[in-house]
């Protein structure tokens, strides 16, 4: 799946599991974590003409961040930040698996490569995840699951009053739930 449906499945997680803003934050950074890997692509596509292209995003992606290790280490990090330690911990650690597990199933390249994901990194390559039925990135089973996140976005925000924008800013956050709290469509 893309960064956006992460993303926003996350949050839509965080949203109904999470009272406080900072743990909906952790929980929400547990959904995207995963993806930190693809950072890569800035590198690869500056260097793709060089004489030493960089290629982190095509030999690393799913590779350096799609693992328990990162799990654990961003799990010990939720455990040291959030209100409620061990329930936003266990809600993020759900969460990153949730992220792995839509990959598996949604995140097929054009070309048919599969990402698999290393999940013992760096101590281990015995497990590779993949899966032969996984669907195309761009399929309308993605695309679908993306249309409800986002329509679920709109009935969390109407019923609680903050949205995904609270993870980058407050004031878009006040006034993005001002504008959707305007139209009672939602009950």
């Amino acid at each position: 799946m893309n960064p956006i449906s992460h993303f926003l499945i996350s949050w839509n997680v965080s949203a109904l599991c999470a009272a406080d803003k900072r743990d909906r934050v952790l929980i929400t950074l547990g959904g995207i974590l995963p993806d930190a890997d693809s950072l890569g692509i800035v590198a690869e596509l500056i260097t793709k003409n060089s004489r030493h292209p960089l290629n982190l995003f095509s030999e690393y992606h799913h590779q350096l961040t799609h693992n328990i290790t990162t799990a654990i280490v961003g799990a010990i990090a939720v455990l040291l930040l959030a209100k409620r330690r061990l329930f936003t911990t266990l809600v993020f650690f759900g969460v990153f698996h949730l992220h792995l597990l839509c990959d598996l199933i949604g995140a097929r390249g054009p070309e048919g490569y599969q990402w698999p994901s290393n999940y013992l990194f760096p101590f281990s390559s015995a497990i590779q995840l993949t899966w032969q039925y996984q669907w195309p990135l761009n399929s309308w089973q993605n695309m679908a699951i993306t249309l409800a996140m986002l329509g679920m976005v709109f009935i969390l925000v109407w019923k609680k009053g903050f949205s995904p924008l609270e993870v980058f800013s407050a004031r878009a956050d006040r006034m993005f739930v001002q504008t959707i709290r305007k139209y009672k469509c939602v009950s």
